[in-house]
């Protein structure tokens, strides 16, 4: 007689647990991050006892101005100077751009305008020349008028942006020097060199 041993192996499966915990309050909680505020006016007369438009200021935290004027389109960073935590100027996040509206008075077809260089754009390290500096300009007038301008070197320090204009104006058949106050269009942007190559601005007329 023959004896027939049978072995059943048994097969276990092992699989992921039915659920995990993960525990994530354990800790003092941290120092929140910087925050960006958008506001119009210039922060410092803004903000009291530490806090801006409801938000209690922290240590290197960031303010753009959005208020027409000087200080338009300025971005701010919140540090501490001189023993009190205070907003600084870093930077200038719109366009270098100049755009106005001036009244130039002409003599015998001469006029002359000088603008701080502080009011198109704020340069530190990298002090800027004339050629720096593209002006487009239009005078107003009733009769058709040809004119050029010359931007001599920077006056003041370099710290004035002074425009020579030439003005002709026809009228009764013949060209005559522009003579009185005349309204003159400004749009002035930056231009950069590198490499004898111009970088110019973003700009375009509004």
């Amino acid at each position: 007689m023959v004896d027939v041993l049978l072995n059943t192996d048994d097969v276990v499966v092992i699989g992921p647990p039915d659920s995990i915990d993960l525990l994530v309050d354990i800790g003092p909680q941290g120092t929140r991050g910087s925050k960006f505020i958008v506001g119009s006016g210039e922060p410092n007369a803004l903000t009291a006892s530490g806090v801006l438009f409801g938000n209690t200021l922290i240590l290197n935290d960031m303010y753009i101005n959005t208020a027409p004027g000087e200080n338009y389109g300025y971005m701010y960073q919140y540090i501490s100077q001189a023993g009190a935590n205070t907003w600084v100027q870093i930077l200038k996040v719109s366009p270098a751009i100049y755009s106005a509206i001036e009244t130039i008075s002409f003599t015998s077809g001469a006029g002359s305008i000088t603008i701080p260089i502080s009011n198109i754009v704020t340069v530190t390290g990298s002090p800027l020349t004339a050629s720096n500096f593209n002006v487009q300009f239009r005078i107003e007038g009733s009769n058709p008028i040809a004119s050029s301008m010359e931007i001599p070197a920077l006056a003041g320090a370099g710290t004035n942006l002074v425009i020579n204009f030439d003005a002709v104006q026809y009228s009764s058949g013949s060209w005559s020097n522009l003579t009185g106050s005349k309204t003159v269009h400004l749009f002035i942007s930056i231009v950069w060199y590198k490499n004898g190559i111009i970088f110019k601005e973003v700009t375009q007329w509004l």
